[in-house]
């Protein structure tokens, strides 16, 4: 995953097995410019410049009027390249957070920083804790190790999953929902434009956390894959598919469809495919069951973030305690967070104590953002079905 605004949409070669966006070239008039910049393929500048010499007089004809542009204003979205608009949305969700790290003894805990605005004669900045997020002990992963190691039985047939799921899981979602670059391409943006969003604060929480790897705590469990550098906890993976899970799933819902309206099967099967993508990681021994434990935690408050900044409304706040979480026990998704009402859970608790608790706010009063809503708005018109016609004699 890109963590810079400028090639958020660099993402998207992760759907490639739909080519996204690279559809429109093949449909587009211009593809003959062939680079993505446009104007910058040698022979068609020279063709450019004798045309011009052929057609252009030795003066200026008089300049009709022209008016200023609109300026900061939603509607010229639609006219800018998706690299540009994804320039543009992170800069809408970057500003959103911050975060902050501090350590009691050996526990380290990471927090994630909702930041509001509040706008009047003074402007102030207000934050709130979005996500708090403390690591878990040495001695619950080493007991954790085992169920990674029992996990490595069915790597011979999760091998497929694994392997196409090591970049951004996207395609998968393709199997639950009809996405596809060219009858939901507002999607695709909206999905990545969350995607680059969380890529950098995902990274940002693992570096403060810094979570050991199974592979440095015994030789035996030899991964399937290449253990990445950064920190374990919390899982990206698991992160990024409750994230897309989480927010297809809101789409579903916000469309009415009445396909949709059965809403324990829609958002459990969405879920159920999060969690597998997550366990996949285990399966293929770079992470361990807690890891998607936190990472399902961050990513659906995240999802509930970015909808927040799209819609307004209420917000959440999430807390994840490792060393409460049993060490003995494997992830489910269940204890969190409830698909058919499309929330989080208030707490998950084990023999330890409470692991995972969340929190619902009242809105705070600044605006959302209308850049991001307009994309929340391209998005859903996607999943809503369209009234027949009227037929007249």
């Amino acid at each position: 995953m890109t963590t810079n605004p400028e090639s958020a949409f660099s993402a998207f070669s992760a759907f490639s097995a739909f080519s996204a966006f690279s559809a429109f070239s093949s449909q587009s008039a211009f593809s003959a410019f062939g680079a993505p910049g446009g104007g910058e393929n040698p022979m068609l500048a020279d063709a450019f410049m004798t045309n011009r010499d052929g057609i252009v007089g030795a003066r200026l004809d008089q300049i009709g009027n022209v008016q200023p542009g609109v300026r900061n204003d939603p509607r010229t979205l639609k006219r800018l390249s998706p690299a540009v608009r994804a320039a543009i949305y992170q800069a809408e969700l970057g500003p959103s957070v911050d975060v902050s790290f501090e350590q009691e003894g050996d526990t380290p805990t990471a927090t994630l920083w909702r930041r509001s605005e509040v706008k009047g004669s003074n402007r102030r900045v207000d934050y709130d804790s979005l996500v708090a997020m403390t690591g878990p002990t040495i001695e619950q992963l080493t007991c954790q190790l085992d169920l990674v190691a029992g996990y490595a039985q069915i790597r011979p047939d999760r091998a497929a999953e694994v392997l196409t799921q090591v970049a951004a899981p996207a395609p998968f979602f393709s199997t639950i929902g009809f996405i596809d670059p060219g009858r939901t391409p507002y999607t695709l943006e909206f999905l990545f434009t969350a995607l680059g969003f969380g890529s950098a604060l995902i990274q940002r929480m693992k570096f403060a956390l810094s979570v050991k790897r199974p592979i440095e705590f015994s030789p035996q469990i030899q991964p399937m894959i290449p253990t990445p550098t950064h920190g374990s906890l919390p899982s990206g993976h698991a992160t990024e598919a409750f994230l897309m899970a989480r927010l297809i799933w809101k789409l579903m819902l916000h469309s009415n469809a009445p396909q949709y309206s059965d809403k324990a099967y829609w958002g459990e099967m969405l879920m159920r495919l999060a969690s597998r993508i997550a366990t996949n990681r285990t399966v293929a021994g770079v992470h361990f069951p807690i890891d998607s434990a936190a990472g399902a935690v961050l990513g659906c408050t995240m999802a509930e973030h970015v909808y927040n900044q799209c819609c307004g409304g209420d917000w959440w706040s999430s807390d994840f305690n490792g060393p409460n979480f049993d060490e003995n026990d494997d992830f489910d998704w269940h204890k969190i967070y409830d698909a058919k009402d499309d929330r989080m859970k208030k707490k998950a608790a084990s023999r330890h104590g409470v692991w995972a608790s969340a929190k619902k706010h009242d809105p705070s009063g600044e605006a959302f953002s209308p850049v991001l809503a307009w994309l929340w708005e391209k998005a859903l018109d996607e999943w809503q079905d369209h009234e027949p016609c009227n037929e007249t004699a």
